[in-house]
């Protein structure tokens, strides 16, 4: 055993010298070399029992005091030579990431399907709009692949110089492209719900609410764009600090993104399920319908997640690795916009191919708002679609000034039926 421990013992002093002797003056910039030489003139910059004991105080001074290559260069010098583990990143194929781009694309197939196979109604803008918000999320994760190629996740003293510039340029390219795919998948549920509250006041309130999320996206985005002037700092002002230009605080501009989301999340949530509250159901019918469309609070809960940890970890210097958990829960976040966006297509599909598992249903028809893309002729635009659900939910308008709509349920052998 002590032969062991002594093996071990001189293998690694017999690698430490070997790192030390392979660095000289010459590898160190002058900023770090002047400061070396005069704080600790027998301290020899290559003498690894020296230099790693005193190595804090000159990463704080070459932080403040250099430019930040000199300081990156420096850092990742001293830390190979004092022989500390560099941070990995993550893998290119991260399976929390993956799993939920799985599941989004299974269950946006379904709902393709299910539209094939008229289970869901015709085609309407809210398919074309989770359609765009699907690519869009498919985009978002090979760029963050890509930015993992780049070297996100590892301490940015790490990575080459190079790579950090292309890592920042698809930052940016993510954060846009996150920012539109969220408001789309948003307004995507507003459209969808739009087809079946026929309230005018609902309405009305869904139109605002599709407008503020689109505003929320192009604002959010375009602040990503241009939060550096001129907009090349984005990518290549960090080897500057961003001399001759200026930037926002991005921390802000996050936070404030982030609570804007959360806070048009629960909107949403909220709509729907104050019109159920209004049916002529059973308190507990109502709590079931209600809960269907309460669904969508697994996007707010992921979205609150993502800002604790934002806040939790936000980032200094060390920006490919600081950013790792934000752009983490980002993208998980989309791909789990898309998966409850296209829930209530999956059951329609499970309901019509499960036997027994829509004996307790009922229909439920709403008008379309255009010809659908299945249609073999013609057809009006208040024709009537018939679409597989748990409940009936039929809107009469009582007149055009009227801002209430009738409900007529009556209960047949155990199911809902319209009159």
């Amino acid at each position: 055993m002590k032969l062991h421990q002594t093996l071990l013992f001189l293998l690694g002093t017999l690698t430490t010298t070997a790192l030390a002797t392979n660095y000289t003056s010459a590898d160190f910039s002058e900023c770090v070399l002047s400061y070396w030489e005069q704080t600790y003139p027998d301290c020899p910059i290559t003498d690894t029992s020296c230099v790693c004991t005193k190595e804090s105080s000159l990463i704080a001074y070459a932080s403040s005091e250099c430019t930040p290559k000199e300081y990156f260069h420096a850092r990742h010098l001293f830390e190979q030579e004092c022989n500390i583990r560099p941070r990995a990143g993550p893998s290119l194929v991260d399976p929390s990431v993956l799993a939920p781009l799985v599941l989004a694309t299974v269950f946006f197939v379904i709902r393709l399907w299910a539209k094939l196979q008229g289970l869901a109604g015709g085609w309407g803008p809210d398919d074309t709009t989770i359609a765009l918000s699907f690519v869009f999320g498919v985009v978002e994760y090979a760029m963050y692949d890509k930015m993992i190629y780049y070297g996100f996740g590892q301490n940015i003293w790490d990575v080459p110089f190079d790579d950090i510039t292309n890592f920042y340029k698809h930052f940016e390219a993510l954060a846009m492209v996150y920012k539109t795919q969220i408001s789309l998948a948003k307004i995507s549920v507003l459209l969808f719900l739009l087809r079946i509250f026929q309230s005018r006041v609902f309405r009305t309130f869904a139109y605002i609410m599709i407008g503020v999320n689109a505003s929320i996206g192009i604002t959010f985005a375009l602040v990503d764009l241009l939060r550096c002037t001129p907009v090349h700092l984005d990518w290549d002002g960090w080897a500057t600090n961003y001399a001759g230009g200026t930037c926002i605080d991005f921390i802000d501009a996050i936070l404030v993104h982030c609570i804007v989301n959360i806070v048009a999340d629960v909107i949403i949530v909220i709509l729907p399920v104050y019109e159920v509250s209004k049916l002529q159901l059973p308190t507990g019918k109502k709590i079931t319908v209600g809960m269907m469309f309460m669904m969508g609070l697994i996007l707010t809960v992921v979205a609150i997640i993502r800002l604790v940890v934002f806040w939790n970890h936000r980032w200094g210097v060390n920006q490919t690795a600081g950013l790792l958990p934000l752009i983490h829960w980002s993208v998980i976040e989309s791909q789990i916009a898309i998966l409850t966006t296209c829930l209530p297509a999956a059951r329609a599909v499970a309901a019509h191919n499960i036997p027994g598992m829509n004996s307790q249903g009922s229909r439920r028809t709403y008008a379309s708002r255009g010809p659908s893309f299945l249609s073999k002729g013609q057809t009006n635009a208040n024709s009537k679609i018939s679409k597989s659900v748990n409940f009936s939910v039929d809107y009469v308008s009582r007149g055009p000034r009227d801002d209430n709509s009738e409900v007529h349920l009556v209960e047949m052998d155990g199911k809902y039926t319209r009159v």
